[in-house]
Parts: structure tokens; sequence; C-alpha cells
């Protein structure tokens, strides 16, 4: 490293480490191995090779917790003869850590890495902001120590003073670094030597550590080499949430019982997310009292005392909030019970890592943790899991994340200056949006993408994958500013350019977010004789969308005055006879629908651009692709047909329609969204999922109401407020007293509806949103299939009882559904209540593919004590509007899952088992396997009210309305029983 010639003739301690350099010492017999390990030698040998080679460049060193990091930043100042090093670590107690284990060196003294003779470095801790006259005092250290916190309040002439003070920079635990008054740090020292050390270089949200990983000594080689200990994970299953802390301490403490027992010196950390749930658990955790319990958190009096008490092992057992973490360095922790999991990989992989060192004189880490009904990704979720190896899934959570980051450095590097980096670390997400054209493999030219040249562009990065269908290309370009007539002030732009070549269609896709003359002169260089596809073929996207809703329309015209029209929204109608007949020329069309049960949007123009309203990563652009040249190339899709199937639109004026006979939520929230939605009325908190909507009574010609209500686990319903719909000369309006809305935001529920207005379904199969009524020629008036029919002999069953209640009664409409379709399944869920997904839910698992059965039950009312199965119409709205709703669970099969799971959870304190055949851990495990599982759903009406030789069509036209809204949206039939 540079020799500092004025510091080696005023600083004692410089000149010693000049005078004695470090000792590359490798462990044998010799030294009783005692000397570097491996991870530390390779660290080492690479942060010096940088040094010399890049040292203006910030590098990142990656080695995992317990591979003796922190005497590998203590060697390299040494071995590096560092004049003067600011080490920035996260805590304070990091910091204090740091600084008393740098001025003992035991490890490196004890090998004689570091030479008796070699003085130990000065050490200033920076605990507070300073002047440029104190920052200046600290010239006789060879190492300052700060936190971020301690430097946030610096001033910038401050900070550059400490800069220039210092020679090197080393940021401990650098996954903390993209935090703004890290970066502001950084920039100080963007042309000296940065080192970062880190056990998991990434962040959740995304951003850059802003160094190149020079060094990854990996987490599986950690293992491999006996660095990084075996873990146990020790799982429990209780699914009564008042019951499963109690679970949890129970195994926990018997696992370190049994520790003790045999001779081991461990300690056990109870990890809480909070101090209100750390104090429930120290009072359940103190009724063992054999073993010394102590409560700890940031507001505990005296806290340092009690941490000296901890390493003292006059606890056994620790209950904390996110402390013993970063800088708390005590290897007998290796028992943790979690009752709150981390949510974050970073966090668990840190927090994991402090119980897993390696030490002779202890065993195994040992995690115990409740996996019942655990909500979170796949990443974390996968550790919360029966057979769970927590050894190898840490390691592969790791393995790919880093890997990740790996990844992204090697593509940064191609970029000539940050900027590149920074464009990375967004991920792009390019518009879904395409123009094709027909083009033969011959003239398919990938390889040319290298020789890119254009005026003012600058070529960045070119790529061609390993199939040769994929092109990518990214430039920049120096562009005049729209406000100013000069050269001297320049914008910088970035340009991404896509093309993709589908050989099965010989198709190819040219996507790029500049302009028309940018992308074709993109197209130009990786390919010749291309053909545009355009016309009357680009509108055959429209194909398969059902439920297709016209949102903007442009037409050509060819008329003298006019040439282009522009149709949006309920101006639409009136030129859908045009479309039908060919009048005018479609130009351009922009609709929504519904895919595989998915929204779906698709836009397309005469002159060949397609898109969607959407954007994604590469490999769903290119999908989407794939997807598009389908349709694009099947000559049997005919536009006419698209058109003449349009949703169409009508204003209500004057009255509101008859045969409204169900009200759902806005589409604008979808299942995941209600979850997560509460309503308050009167000041009293409800989740939209435990709030129905009764059918819409008109109360006169311009006023609807709708009843919101819930209902016990008995099925007791009671109203909770009132939603009223007025209509008025050329508008409407929502009137909801008393009631708000949490969604984004706390806002009036009126206020909400008003702009995401209830979704009304009418009788002929048309919905009602606001003041307009939508339907489609080909869903409109239709019968559902008789075939689709089925008849139950009910004997003496009291069809007027609907539910079986947690009694499970028998005698009921539900309970006779149960016993009929109890050989069907392998799990029964009784689901029945306010929030209900079905009353019955039927699952079973066969091949692969988890079949889930919705039964929608009603009863039949009676007079007098007779119940007369008949021709009521009324008798099929309550229960056709709910088996519409809900077709939005149809790809929901994990959060369709977890919920059984929490309902499971609410009603078991109270008695209610709603689990009829099977068990709630079967449910738990289907949940996982709905990740990679197909899932089937099918719907039925079960309703006894209804009479086979009475059925009437009106009957049949309300139910034939649920059927072609679940066939259109999921493609699935409805089925309907009913009585003789």
């Amino acid at each position: 490293m540079p020799f500092d010639p004025i510091r080696y003739e005023s600083d004692d301690v410089y000149r010693s480490w000049i005078e004695n350099p470090f000792r590359f010492v490798e462990p044998n017999e010799n030294n009783g191995m005692q000397g570097l390990r491996r991870p530390q030698l390779g660290a080492l040998y690479t942060a010096l090779a940088h040094l010399v080679s890049a040292a203006a460049t910030p590098a990142t060193i990656v080695m995992p917790t317990g591979t003796g990091k922190t005497d590998t930043i203590f060697a390299l100042i040494f071995a590096g003869t560092f004049s003067r090093t600011l080490i920035i670590v996260p805590s304070d107690a990091l910091r204090d850590q740091i600084a008393n284990n740098i001025v003992e060196l035991r490890n490196l003294r004890a090998m004689g890495a570091i030479h008796t003779d070699a003085k130990t470095p000065v050490i200033g801790k920076i605990k507070s902001r300073l002047s440029e006259a104190e920052v200046s005092e600290l010239k006789s250290c060879n190492a300052i120590i700060a936190t971020p916190q301690a430097l946030q309040n610096f001033s910038p002439s401050e900070l550059s003073a400490l800069a220039n003070l210092c020679s090197h920079l080393i940021i401990d635990e650098a996954h903390h670094v993209a935090a703004a008054t890290w970066k502001s740090v950084r920039k100080l020292f963007l042309d000296k030597p940065s080192i970062q050390f880190t056990a998991t270089p990434f962040r959740e949200d995304k951003k850059s550590l802003d160094g190149k990983i020079i060094y990854h000594y990996s987490l599986k080689q950690a293992q491999l080499d006996g660095y990084f200990q075996e873990i146990e994970f020790h799982p429990i299953r209780e699914y009564n949430p008042l019951l499963g802390d109690h679970a949890i301490a129970s195994k926990a403490v018997e696992l370190l019982r049994n520790d003790l027992d045999s001779g081991k010196d461990h300690l056990m950390m109870v990890r809480a997310r909070s101090q209100a749930k750390a104090t429930k658990l120290f009072e359940i955790y103190n009724e063992y009292s054999d073993i010394p319990c102590v409560l700890i958190h940031s507001k505990t009096p005296d806290k340092d005392n009690v941490l000296l008490k901890i390493k003292e092992k006059k606890y056994r057992i620790i209950v904390c909030v996110d402390m013993l973490g970063e800088g708390f360095d005590l290897p007998e922790l290796k028992i943790a019970a979690i009752h709150d999991q981390h949510q974050s990989p970073a966090v668990t992989l840190q927090f994991i890592g402090r119980m897993t060192r390696v030490s002779t004189k202890l065993g195994t880490a040992k995690f115990v943790a409740n996996i019942a009904n655990q909500r979170m990704d796949s990443q974390m979720a996968s550790l919360y899991e029966e057979s769970a190896d927590w050894s190898a899934i840490i390691r592969d959570v790791s393995e790919t994340k880093i890997q990740r980051e790996v990844q992204r450095d090697e593509f940064a590097a191609q970029f000539e200056d940050g900027s590149g980096k920074e464009i990375l670390a967004l991920n792009p997400e390019p518009n879904i949006s395409a123009i094709a054209y027909r083009l033969s493999e011959s003239d398919w030219l990938p390889i040319n993408v290298e020789g890119f040249t254009a005026h003012k562009e600058e070529l960045i990065f070119s790529s061609v994958n390993e199939s040769k269908d994929l092109v990518i290309l990214i430039t920049k370009a120096n562009v005049s500013v729209s406000w100013a007539r000069t050269s001297e002030i320049e914008n910088v732009e970035w340009f991404l350019y896509l093309a993709h070549y589908n050989k099965q269609k010989n198709t190819l896709f040219i996507h790029c977010s500049g302009d028309d003359k940018q992308s074709k002169k993109f197209r130009s260089l990786i390919s010749r004789n291309s053909a545009i596809i355009s016309g009357e073929k680009t509108f055959r996207t429209l194909h398969d969308i059902n439920f297709l809703k016209l949102q903007n329309v442009g037409l050509s015209r060819n008329q003298k005055d006019i040439r282009f029209t522009m149709h949006v929204g309920r101006d639409i109608n009136s030129i859908i006879g045009e479309l039908e007949n060919g009048t005018a020329i479609k130009s351009n069309i922009f609709a929504t629908g519904f895919f595989n049960g998915e929204k779906a949007t698709a836009g397309c123009s005469h002159k060949g651009k397609i898109w969607e309203m959407d954007s994604g990563p590469i490999d769903r652009w290119v999908n989407w692709c794939k997807h598009v040249a389908e349709k694009l190339n099947d000559d049997k899709i005919e536009t006419k047909n698209i058109i003449n199937n349009v949703m169409r639109s009508e204003q209500i004026n004057n009255s509101w329609p008859t045969g409204l006979f169900y009200a759902d939520w806005p589409e604008s929230i979808s299942i995941e969204n209600e979850i997560k939605t509460w309503l308050i009325i009167n000041g009293i908190s409800y989740n939209l999922l435990d709030v129905n909507l009764s059918q819409p009574t008109r109360k006169s010609d311009s006023e609807l109401e709708i009843s919101m209500y819930t209902c016990n686990d008995s099925g007791v319903e009671s109203v909770l407020g009132i939603v009223k719909i007025y209509l008025l000369k050329d508008d409407y309006r929502f009137v909801c007293d008393n009631t708000k809305i949490s969604l984004d935001g706390e806002r009036l529920l009126s206020e909400y509806l008003q702009n995401n207005p209830l979704r009304l379904l009418k009788q002929d199969g048309s919905v009602v949103y606001g003041n307009y009524r939508y339907y489609s020629p080909s869903t409109i008036n239709i019968l559902i299939p008789k075939s689709l029919i089925s008849v139950w002999d009910w004997g003496s069953t009291k069809i007027h009882h609907e539910s079986m209640g947690k009694e499970r009664d028998l005698d009921t409409v539900q309970g006779f559904t149960y016993q009929k379709i109890i050989d069907k399944y392998d799990i029964i869920f009784n689901d029945d209540g306010a929030g209900e997904i079905a009353d019955l839910i039927g699952i079973c698992e066969q091949d692969g593919i988890i079949r889930i059965d919705l039964y929608h039950c009603k009863y039949c009312s009676s007079k007098g004590g007779v119940t007369t199965p008949g021709g009521r119409v009324n008798d099929t709205y309550e229960v056709s509007g709910q088996t519409s709703r809900s077709v939005k669970w149809m790809h929901s099969g994990e959060a369709l899952l977890s919920q059984l799971m929490a309902r499971y959870q609410k009603s078991i304190t109270s008695g209610f088992d709603r689990v009829l055949k099977g068990a709630i851990v079967d449910i738990d495990l289907l949940r996982y396997k709905c990740r990679d599982h197909e899932m089937k759903l099918n719907f039925y009406i079960v309703q006894p009210a209804i009479s086979e030789n009475s059925i009437t069509s009106e009957q049949l036209t309300v139910l034939g309305t649920s059927y072609t809204y679940i066939k259109s949206i999921s493609g699935n039939d409805l089925r309907v029983i009913i009585s003789k």
C-alpha cells in the first residue's frame, strides 16, 4: 500500500507496523493449528490485490457470520498498513465491541500474525457531532470508529474534514450502506480506498450496495469447511392462537433443559416483535421457576447492567425485542424460541448466523417456531414447513440472492459509469408493448446488434441469449433540453431495445422505449425483409377476453371534414353499430375484460402496435409476445365476431331497473385487497370479508337501498349500516351515513363508491355500475342448461334450517349436503358465517391437482311450519349472487386456503371446529403445495327451495346469469342441486 513518509516519522504506531510487517499465518501442526482461516486468507489476499490494482473502486467482501469477519477487518488494516482508517458500523454496541477488540487483538496476536513489537492502534470513537476543530484532534488516531447515527448530525464541512483526515474507509455490515446517511459519507471517499464487509450483500428495498463484490465466501463452503454449524429446527403446530406461545415455550424450555443436563453451557433467546408481546412472553417463561429469565428491550432500565449479567450467564432465558443482534458476541446463545418470525431473508440470515458459531464446547443451534398458518413470502415460508432443513434453506436463499447481486455486478461492470448500475438496480421492467413483423428464420440476424451505431446514441450494453431468440440493447444519449435553444446544457436519456423472434410462428416482436425512428433502425439492424403485421390482424389480440369492454376507440372516417374521431367511456356505445357494420375503419382500440379468471387489458392499432396497460420483467414481456403470436397467426379468429360480443352500455334514466338481485363490492377491490380492507361503521372496524351486502331494495324509482350486515358463527345476522344509491338526472349519488373505508388511506365510503361504484347484478345477466347498465348480446337472458341441474330427495330434512352451526346439526340443508358429499373429499370445511367463501368447501388432491369445490347452500322458507319447494324467483337471487362472487378466488389458491386457516383459528377459540373431515394440518400442507400444484375450482348451488316440477324461466335466467359469469371467467360450469 502507498507508504506515508510523514506518518512514518510522526507516528510510532504506524512506524511499528511498517517495520514489523503482518504475517499471513496458516494453521499447521507446529503452531497448534493456530492461524488465519481459509475465508480470512482469501478475503485478505483479494482485498490487497484490489487495493493495488483498483484502489479507488469501492469493493465488497462477502463473508458469512461466524467466519471471522471482524478479525479480517483488523488484519487488513495491519497488512495494508493503512495510515488512518474510518470504520463505520451500524450500532453503538458494535462500535464499542470493535474498539475493545482492536485494542486487544487477541486472536491475531495469539497466532503470531501481528508481531509483538507492532503496537496497538490508537482508537477514536465518535459518539456525537464533532466540530471541525474536534475532528482535527483525532489526528493521533490510527482508527476512528463511528455509527451513521453519530454522523448524521455532522455538517457537510465537518464530514469533509473527517474524510480528509482518513486514508481508508471500511464499512462493516455493509447491507446498511444504501441508507442516505451512509451514502453521504461514502461519496466523500470516492477517490479513496473503500472496502465493505457483509454476510448479506442485498437489501430488501433492492437498492444497490454501490460496491463491486470482489470476494464471496459462500455459505455452502462455510458449512463444508465447518465454520457454520448445522441447525436443528423443531416445529410445533398449534392453530389455537391462545395456546401457540405456550406451545413454543414448552418445547424450547424442554430443549434447553436437555442441553443443560448434558453439560452444554447454553442460553436461550426468546424473540418478540414488540415490547408488549415481550412482556406477555416474559410472564409465560417466568413460570419455569427453575431457569432464571430476564426481559430486555430498548426501554429496559439499567440496560447495560442487564447486558453484563446476560454475558455473565446470570440468566438462561432472555426475552428480547431486536436485541443481542449485531455487535453482541455470545456464542452460548444456542436456542431460539421464535414467537414472531422475521419477514426479511437478510435479517433472518443475520439472526441465524449469530447462533450457529462453531465451538467444541457447545452443541448445535436449535430453533423453535409455530408453523401453523404462516403468512409470508415463499422464501421465508419454506423455513417454516414441517420437515424444513434450515441449513439447506438458508444456504439456498443466501446463495440465490447473492448470486443475483454477483450477476448484477457483472452486468453493471459493462457500464462505463455509475448511471448504468443505478438503472440496473431498479430492475428493467419495460412496458408490455411491441410491433410485430413477419420474418423468415434466414432473415433473423441477432448477432448484428453488436454493430449498433446511431447519431448521438452510445451503445452501453447488448446481449443475445443462448437460444438466439432474444436481443437486449441499452443505449444512452445526450439530448437538448426542451426549454432552451442551446447545446451547452443537455439531458442524459437511456433507451431500452428488445427483440424477440418466435421461430415457430416466424414472427418478430420489436419494443423500443424511444421513438418510431429508433425502433425502425433497430429492426433493420437485426433483420431484413421483415413485413409489418397490421390492419385487421392486430385486432385478433382481443380474442378470448371475456366481458370485453371497450375503453378507447379511434375511428378513421372517409368524410370531408372529419378524418378521425376518438371515443372514450360511455360514448363508445354510440359507435358500436358502426364497428359491427364496417361503416367506420378501426384505427385503435383499448379494452378491458377477463382472461383465465384474471383481469386483462389489450390495446391494438391499425398501424401495427399492440400493448397491455402493464409493465414487467423482460421474461414477462417475452411470454406475452409468445401468447400474442398465437392470436396474430390464427386465421380462424374473426374480428367481426369479437366486436359483436363487446359489452354495450346504456344510461339509466328516470327510474332504477327492476330485477336487481345482488350487490357486490367494486371491481377495484380484489380478493387480496378485501383481506386488507376495513369498514369503520359508527366508529367500529370490520374487515371487509366479514361484511355482506344484501339484495338491493327498490325504495322508489330513484332510490336503492342495500344493507351491510354481518353474522356470527351461529348464523345470526345483524345489520351494520345502509348504503343508499340515488338516481339523479344525469348522475348518481351514494350515501353511507357514519361509514368510512380504510383502503390506501381512510376516507368516507360514499366518496370511495362515487368513483368505484358497487357491482349490481340484474336478473337478465346485465350488470349495473352507477347509472349505467352494461350487457353483451352473447350473455343476455341466458338460461342455465338443465343438464347442469341435479335433484336430491331431501326426505324429512328440515330444509327451512340452513346452517349446521358449531353443534354440527345434520338435520339442516348444510348438514344434509355434508352427508351427501362426505365420501368425495379428503377434507370438508364448514365455512358458513360472515366472510364465508362458501358454506361448505370440499378439498381433495389427486395426480398433482388440488381440487376445491365450493358449495353455496340456501334454505327453503316456511309458511305455518310448512316448507314447499316451488318456482319463486326470489329463492335464486341471493345464492346466485354469492356464487358469482366466489369466482374471485379462481387464481388465489394459497390465499383461499390461508383464509380457511385464519377462519379456523378465529372460531376454534369459541369451540367451533370448522373441519368436518380431515385435519387443519392437511389444509396447511396444501397451502404450501398450491405454489407449484395446479388448482381447480368448481362451483355448486344447493337450493332445496327450487322444485324440478315448478322451476320457471325466471329462475333459470337468474341461475343462467351466475352460470354465464362463472363460465366466462373460470371456464368451469356451475352445477345446481334442487328438490323434486
